[in-house]
């Protein structure tokens, strides 16, 4: 009875003793939250190595917002293996030849047309138009072209008609155009190309030999050759075109032959009108 007594009290105090509650506080710290706004005041050489060395790319990312250092922007530019922050570094640079190295080098074509359109470097720019793979890039470089030689090279020998269409349109090299107005296998090109152009030996020739007939009337509406215009008159098998050039025919001779000979009342007829303006 007495050991039973005994065990009885230790277990009331076992027990009185589990029920007693202590408190432990947690004391808990918040995040430092990083803004741009305090990373203002940090020196840019902390920023550069940043920017340079972090493991996280958000930290990188961050210090690229408030770098200002061209050497440091470069060196991202050209080395850093995420596109999204070589492409930050891009916009901030204004090196040249940092631009001229991303242009040309670059493995994303999203990066090389960002450095382009940062680009002014001609001869860089006339290296893109001539050789960069991508079409949309050779034609970003030609719109900031003003080489006419790199212009009269694209627009004779790009395999893709869209690029030569461009070059064309800032060309004013006649010889260039003499020659894609004689030769080039696309119609539309040979027409820009005759708009342009001021040569009547060249608008002769393709007024009197172009296969397509637009590209005839083209070159014969700026024609005042006298000579070519009479050929035409007497010889061209197109009555719309027979009619162009005798409207701009003076030769008195040409225009009596034709109200006299040709087959065509209304060829005739326009012929003796023509005439009869002239005197």
């Amino acid at each position: 009875m007495k050991k039973i007594l005994i065990l009885l009290s230790v277990l009331v105090v076992f027990v009185s003793c589990y029920h007693e509650r202590q408190v432990i506080t947690v004391t808990t710290y918040p995040d430092e939250e990083i803004t741009l706004e305090s990373l203002s005041s940090v020196s840019q050489s902390t920023l550069s190595h940043i920017a340079l060395n972090d493991s996280d790319k958000e930290m990188r990312r961050m210090a690229i917002q408030h770098l200002f250092s061209q050497s440091t922007l470069s060196n991202i530019a050209l080395n850093e293996s995420d596109k999204e922050l070589r492409m930050m570094a891009i916009e901030k640079v204004n090196s040249q030849s940092t631009l001229s190295h991303v242009a040309l080098n670059d493995s994303d074509s999203k990066v090389r047309r960002l450095a382009i359109e940062k680009l002014y470097s001609q001869s860089t720019l006339s290296h893109i138009a001539l050789n960069d793979n991508d079409r949309e890039l050779r034609m970003l470089a030609i719109e900031k072209l003003e080489s006419q030689s790199t212009l009269s090279h694209v627009a004779l020998n790009d395999s893709d008609s869209k690029v030569r269409r461009l070059a064309i349109e800032k060309l004013n090299s006649q010889s260039t155009l003499s020659h894609i107005a004689l030769n080039d296998n696309d119609r539309e090109l040979r027409m820009l190309a005759i708009e342009k152009l001021n040569s009547q030996s060249t608008l002769s020739h393709v007024a009197l030999n172009d296969s397509d007939t637009n590209v005839r009337r083209l070159a014969i509406e700026k024609l005042y050759s006298q000579s070519t215009l009479s050929h035409i008159a007497l010889n061209e098998s197109e009555k719309e075109l027979r009619v162009l050039a005798i409207r701009k025919l003076t030769s008195r001779s040409t225009l009596t032959h034709v109200s006299i000979n040709d087959e065509d009342s209304e060829i005739r007829k326009l012929a003796l009108s023509r005439l009869t303006q002239l005197r």
